[in-house]
């Protein structure tokens, strides 16, 4: 096997349980994509997914030792404090066969490819932006022996023969019916462990939030390019008959398009669901403005059953500093208008931003106490705690380098803050270390046969941070810090 597509390991970091800010990254589908260009160009490629093999750093290079291949490409996913563990295990892998080519792809090394280039000399290349035919052109010329340091590939960085960090863009693929379907490799493992099948339907997004670094990631502003009805309903039929394959759900950052269009697109997508008989499910992740009842009716009546959706907050002045261009209003009728088709959704929120306030967290609270979304304990402590992450690509990252240099991730790619005002800080603090307390406290599965004491001891459980938030905000509203807990981390009993 001369080419190698590695999904690496990914060791859970017990301080960290903002996995949701990550979720793009596993459901991209790049890899999928990459191989199927591969073949489709006669290029002999194979897929190695250590993570959904459950393998660990040790087990992925022994694997990896056995094997012979020239190109080795990485689609590494940012770890957290865990990310030096990829690193390690390419060092090692390397020092076993320093002639093997190592290209990373995906959202963290290719905003971090500067860094990473100049300070981690076992990495050749890196992908920036959409990999398929960087890939492709890079595999031809590693596999013929052409393949020179600094080589002008298009969509690839690398060093030149001094050294120096070298790129050339390449443009976004405009129109992405071209793409084959992506490798649906070991479907039958997927399929075994509950994981969803996921669908690509779009590429970018036309909204411009600041804490979003998707359309960065393009090399482009503002662009959302999707495929057509017509491709995506071929790829859902192919699965539902090869694979029987009834449930999918579309990986985009925002399954509809701008404006109208947008909206025919999805219409006409249902319509050929609806028009074969085929019972097929779906869900999707969307903005708020996108929520309209002619096109969720269809969609419903198509299979649509799931929906994520980012709403981001409650209050109008965060809304406004992440550019949303959506009201706490335009949220609430989104969420009542999908419950009135039978959906309950899932939800992207954002307690704590660096320019909270006292004001903003209130608002925040009583918005989802009155759209009654703090249901379950895990999902109640998620919401109650979560703070914006500041990665690379984003506006709101490069705000934050600018006022602070206090950035010690690996290679710069999060950037750590203070919230501006400190009592917002403390109280973030301390409302984290009492949901990470609450979700410590949950059973890893829930058992339906012991249902009885679960079920007491959940809504307890839920009923107790939603009251301990509230009284700790109180106390912080109405300056009595001395009834504080004097560390993070208060005890829930459930």
């Amino acid at each position: 096997m001369s080419v190698i597509l590695l999904e690496h390991p990914r060791p859970k970091n017990s301080q960290r349980f903002e996995d949701v800010v990550n979720a793009p990254l596993s459901a991209c589908l790049f890899t999928g994509y990459i191989s199927s260009v591969l073949q489709k160009n006669k290029i002999e490629a194979e897929i190695i997914n250590a993570n959904l093999s459950d393998w660990t750093i040790e087990q992925t290079v022994e694997d990896l030792a056995s094997r012979c291949f020239s190109l080795l490409c990485v689609h590494v996913i940012y770890l957290w404090e865990r990310t030096q563990d990829v690193f390690d295990m390419l060092s090692i892998i390397k020092e076993k066969d320093a002639k093997i080519h190592v290209n990373l792809y995906g959202y963290y090394p290719a905003f971090a490819y500067r860094d990473i280039l100049r300070h981690v000399p076992y990495i050749d290349s890196i992908t920036i932006g959409e990999p398929e035919f960087t890939t492709l052109d890079l595999a031809r010329s590693v596999l013929s022996g052409k393949y020179f340091s600094g080589q002008n590939i298009p969509g690839l960085a690398s060093r030149d023969i001094g050294g120096k960090v070298t790129f050339c863009p390449r443009p976004s693929i405009q129109n992405l019916d071209l793409l084959p379907f992506p490798d649906r490799y070991e479907s039958d493992l997927y399929r075994k462990k509950g994981i969803v099948t996921y669908i690509q339907g779009s590429r970018g997004c036309y909204g411009q939030c600041t804490f979003c670094y998707l359309n960065s990631f393009y090399g482009q502003i503002h662009q959302w390019r999707g495929r057509s009805a017509e491709n995506i309903f071929a790829e859902l039929c192919m699965l539902h008959d090869k694979y029987d394959i009834q449930y999918f759900y579309f990986s985009d950052a925002n399954f509809f398009g701008p404006g109208r269009e947008g909206k025919k697109r999805a219409i006409a997508l249902a319509e050929l669901i609806v028009s074969s008989n085929r019972n097929i499910r779906f869900g999707y992740e969307c903005r708020a403005n996108d929520v309209d009842e002619g096109t969720l009716s269809r969609l419903v009546m198509a299979g649509l059953t799931h929906v994520f959706l980012g709403l981001e907050s409650g209050d109008k002045a965060s809304l406004r500093r992440f550019k949303k261009h959506i009201t706490p209003d335009e949220n609430k009728r989104a969420i009542q208008l999908l419950r009135k088709y039978g959906i309950e959704p899932t939800f992207g929120f954002i307690m704590f931003e660096p320019n909270a306030t006292l004001k903003s967290i209130r608002n925040n609270f009583e918005f989802l106490k009155e759209m009654e979304i703090m249901t379950t304990p895990a999902v109640t402590a998620h919401l109650l705690h979560h703070r914006q992450i500041l990665f690379q690509g984003t506006r709101d990252y490069q705000s934050a380098i600018r006022a602070t240099e206090f950035n010690d991730t690996l290679f710069n790619y999060e950037a750590m803050y203070e919230i501006h005002d400190p009592k917002i800080e403390k109280l973030s603090g301390i409302i984290s270390g009492m949901c990470r307390n609450a979700l410590l406290l949950l059973p890893e599965t829930f058992n339906c046969v012991a249902n009885t004491h679960n079920t007491s001891f959940l809504k307890d459980l839920n009923n107790n941070l939603i009251i301990q938030f509230e009284d700790i905000l109180s106390c912080f509203e109405k300056r009595q810090e001395h009834f504080l807990p004097t560390e993070e981390g208060s005890e829930i009993r459930g």
